[in-house]
């Protein structure tokens, strides 16, 4: 029986693997202000990188902070953020994430989506909203013809 299970979670693994974190890969902005909405209070533990401004970099760990007093645990609502604040990509002479990391996939397919919006504007034209809610996501990335026609 014990072989049995221990197959099974070699196989698809643990529960707690499989779940998916809510905070890690999110934009140090976006898991600020989630924690802030329940209550809690983001402190920065660790940066790497110093490419992005604190808001864009990404949160590769996070935990709930605990002291020990003389009385015991105090659990309060302090949440320990460590960032990464590399570029979303590496190129050449800049440092970033690996284009095999999930995070330097998802940034490369943003690129290229970028460059052949900006290759061809017109393909805008036929959906705006879409071109407007990828512009706005991907500050910088598109160019000011696209920019006019959203």
């Amino acid at each position: 029986m014990v072989v049995a299970v221990l197959a099974v979670m070699v196989t698809f693994g643990t529960a707690d693997a499989l779940a998916q974190d809510p905070y890690v890969g999110r934009t140090y902005a976006y898991v600020s202000d989630r924690i802030a909405k329940y209550g809690g209070t983001p402190v920065i533990s660790t940066v790497v990188g110093s490419e992005l401004g604190t808001n864009d970099c990404i949160v590769t760990s996070w935990r709930r902070l605990t002291y020990v007093r003389n009385t015991g645990f105090s659990h309060n609502n302090n949440y320990s953020i460590a960032l990464n604040c590399s570029a979303k990509l590496a190129h050449a002479g800049q440092p970033g994430n690996s284009l095999m990391s999930p995070a330097g996939q998802e940034e490369k397919k943003n690129e290229i989506r970028a460059q052949r919006l900006n290759s061809h504007p017109e393909r805008c034209s036929a959906n705006l909203s879409a071109c407007r809610k990828f512009c706005d996501a991907n500050v910088g990335k598109c160019s000011d013809e696209v920019l006019a026609l959203i």
